[in-house]
């Protein structure tokens, strides 16, 4: 039984290496590849920025985990009259949520910090104002709301202005989770407003991280 626990532990660290050492194996979802818009230790436009990048990446994997938090909890809350609600399994999914959304805040702070003093890289500036988000929204059928918001910041090459954008979307979510955490940590579910309000602005903040990872797919 050792043995085998020790095969299954040297395998899950060769897995978490072979992610460290190959940024390009993680997931494109949310704002992945705003870090080629910075000067990075290459030269050429493919190159990612070492510091910016994973830490877009940590900020994305701290919110996707709240999000699950999240959608527990909306299902708890959709099913309380035909199931009933227990408030400690609902307590225990704020909480989570809550802390999720803590550390992805916290990484997003210091991705801002970074990115604020990183000159950008000039070809790929040249690229995003150049850009035909246009037709690229009708194209594809994206919400014209939500692409027009990345649009205003990634025509002009503010890549800082479009992570700051997702920060204060964290910051959002994390003070409407407070809100909902005050009442049942009293036993009483907050209005359902909070609810609707907490759905939308993840919603909100998917299709906007979205939005900013395809642009950058499609340039580079």
């Amino acid at each position: 039984m050792k043995n085998i626990k020790k095969y299954v532990l040297f395998i899950v660290y060769i897995g978490l290496l072979i992610l460290l050492m190959d940024v390009n194996a993680y997931s494109y979802i949310k704002s992945n590849g705003a870090g080629r818009g910075y000067e990075g230790s290459g030269d050429s436009v493919e190159s990612i920025n070492v510091s910016i990048e994973p830490l877009i990446i940590q900020g994305a994997g701290y919110y996707f985990a709240a999000s699950s938090n999240i959608a527990t909890l909306l299902k708890l809350v959709e099913l309380r009259d035909v199931q009933g609600l227990d408030f400690n399994v609902l307590n225990n999914e704020i909480d989570n949520a809550i802390g999720n959304m803590k550390n992805a805040i916290q990484t997003y702070e210091n991705l801002v910090k970074e990115a604020e003093v990183t000159p950008y890289n000039e070809t790929v500036q040249t690229k995003l104002k150049n850009f035909k988000y246009e037709a690229y929204m009708i194209s594809n059928g994206l919400n014209k709301d939500v692409f027009d918001e990345v649009k205003n910041f990634l025509s002009i090459g503010d890549i800082t202005g479009s992570l700051k954008k997702t920060h204060k979307d964290f910051k959002i979510i994390f003070e409407l989770l407070l809100t909902i955490k005050s009442e049942s940590s009293l036993t009483r579910v907050a209005d359902l407003s909070i609810f609707w309000r907490l759905k939308e602005k993840c919603s909100e903040s998917d299709l906007f991280g979205g939005y900013v990872s395809r642009i950058f797919s499609a340039i580079l």
